[in-house]
């Protein structure tokens, strides 16, 4: 297996990364290698603001961003076919009537098969009481977009898979294919997992007794998770972040897709708890529901003014808003301006 030493890296302009300050353990560090990457691959840094990133919301805009032109250029690069969003979420639904994970584990192959290049080749291997997970991708040894693509998929499956059975899925590190193009430390303090380059494919291994854990996640349960992925696929739990900055990152999530808003009962089911239950972790940490949701709106809004042509109606309608004057009245609230003239005050 070959670790090759990484070239020097581009360094983005002032502004664009992460200040460290406010952000998880290993988070900062981690954006700041992926605004590099970004821009070695020829990323407009304008679209990614001009502020440092010092909150979870932010940095999770920014990996969302990264990663999804850092996959479609993987993809560029492999001459592979893009797998959908919608695709995925058909894998999601397929595997949700499962009866046990092993049987969720193969008939996501089989649905992966069917999309030919599109999908990932998966296969589970069995031996000596370990299961093996391997997704073959076929994507490019050498190149860092293939690499984070590739640590992405396998994060992604292996959270599926532990959200299925509603039970931890222990792990020895991930493997995969791409050789070490980006710092270790960095990668594995983001993904809090050991980890392995140069190998035959990517894959993770796990206790093979699991195999045989039920599946207790249904259809309904399933479309409130996928309303907020990928941050739950985004990062590890345990990390030490407060509630209040979880809730933001989901609602960021949405915005930035043009997804409505979860609902309180909604948002509160996706955390296992009850809308009081929920409403009371809040305001422990002096918010609600509903002002997190109107700091998340404010902050996009900005955001969508600033650093794009959109229309007022169309930023109305992204934010989810009844109508255009509704989020008039909201935007001046906020600030004292129209958004109109507030854009053109931050245009001169």
């Amino acid at each position: 297996m070959h670790e090759t030493p990484r070239s020097a890296p581009v360094t983005p302009r002032e502004g664009a990364g992460s200040s460290g300050a406010g952000l998880p353990e290993g988070l900062g560090a981690f954006v700041d290698a992926l605004v590099r990457e970004y821009a070695a691959s020829g990323g407009d840094l304008g679209a990614l603001g001009g502020s440092p990133v010092t909150t979870l919301d932010a940095a999770l805009g920014i990996l969302e961003h990264c990663i999804t032109a850092l996959s479609e250029r993987a993809n560029r690069e492999g001459e592979l076919p893009p797998m959908s969003r919608e695709e995925v979420d058909m894998l999601c639904f397929c595997v949700i009537t499962c009866t046990t994970l092993h049987e969720a584990i193969e008939r996501a192959a089989r649905f992966c098969a069917m999309l030919g290049g599109r999908g990932a080749h998966l296969r589970l291997e069995i031996e000596g009481g370990r299961a093996r997970f391997h997704m073959a991708t076929r994507r490019l040894r050498d190149s860092p977009s293939a690499l984070l693509t590739d640590l992405f998929g396998l994060a992604f499956y292996r959270r599926l898979f532990a959200w299925l059975t509603g039970s931890p899925l222990p792990i020895r590190g991930y493997a995969v294919y791409a050789n070490q193009v980006m710092e270790r430390d960095v990668l594995e303090g983001f993904f809090l997992q050991a980890l392995t380059f140069g190998a035959p494919d990517n894959s993770f291994d796990f206790p093979a007794e699991l195999l045989m854990q039920p599946v207790v996640r249904d259809a309904a349960q399933l479309k409130e998770v996928l309303a907020v992925l990928p941050f739950d696929q985004l990062f590890e739990p345990g990390r030490q972040w407060r509630f209040r900055d979880t809730v933001a990152g989901i609602i960021q999530t949405q915005l930035m897709r043009s997804g409505r808003i979860p609902r309180l009962e909604q948002i509160a089911r996706f955390f296992h708890t009850s809308p009081a239950t929920f409403h009371r972790r809040l305001v422990q940490e002096g918010t609600t529901y509903a002002a997190i949701k109107r700091e998340q709106r404010a902050q996009r809004a900005r955001a969508l003014l600033l650093h794009t042509k959109a229309k007022v109606e169309d930023i109305a309608a992204q934010l989810d808003f009844s109508d255009v004057r509704a989020f008039r009245r909201a935007f001046r609230a906020w600030t004292g301006m129209s958004p109109q003239a507030w854009r053109e005050t931050k245009s001169r």
